[in-house]
């Protein structure tokens, strides 16, 4: 059960990742369809897969900041 609580700041940043690239997937197919143009699947993964791994890093730089006391 240790492992389980030790383990938990990775899914909560899988979680937060996840929901990041699911915006931002959302949101280039919003930007695509007001201009009248296709998004092709390939692009919407090459998109999410990107968002989230910019999401990890941004988690990973956040976490490493210390807090002002």
């Amino acid at each position: 059960m240790k492992i389980l609580y030790e383990l938990s700041w990775l899914w909560e940043t899988l979680g937060i990742a996840l929901v990041a690239a699911a915006v931002c997937v959302a949101c280039a197919a919003l930007i695509c369809k007001a201009a009248k143009k296709k998004l092709s699947k390939k692009l919407l993964a090459v998109i999410g897969a990107a968002a989230f791994v910019g999401a990890i890093l941004a988690v990973i730089l956040i976490a490493r900041t210390p807090m002002p006391l």
